[in-house]
């Protein structure tokens, strides 16, 4: 499992090709959607290329809003290994944790 921003995710994108698709690593990423824009307008572009980059490299993706997307993670760790290769949690700002 990797923890990492979606900016840093796409300065990663040549090692996740070379390493996890290319390698077939079963790998988590847990991915914080900077600039998220859920609730109107946000000015920080990094949200308007990480589904499109995430798209280009073939990786899928779950996408975790809220508690009530929690079951979404254990998803995407069955389809890591399922596929061996890298699958995407993205964690959208609003999701606040389990111990509320």
């Amino acid at each position: 499992m990797i923890l990492i921003q979606n900016t840093g995710l796409m300065e990663s994108g040549d090692s996740i090709r070379g390493w996890l698709k290319s390698l077939k690593i079963p790998c988590v990423l847990i991915v914080g959607y900077r600039g998220y824009p859920r609730h109107g307008v946000n000015k920080d572009t990094a949200a308007d290329f990480t589904e499109p980059m995430l798209n280009a490299f073939q990786i899928k993706y779950f996408l975790v809003e809220s508690d009530r997307d929690a079951d979404r993670i254990n998803v995407a760790f069955e389809e890591c290994e399922k596929q061996n290769g890298p699958v995407v949690v993205l964690v959208a700002d609003e999701f606040h944790g389990f111990n509320r």
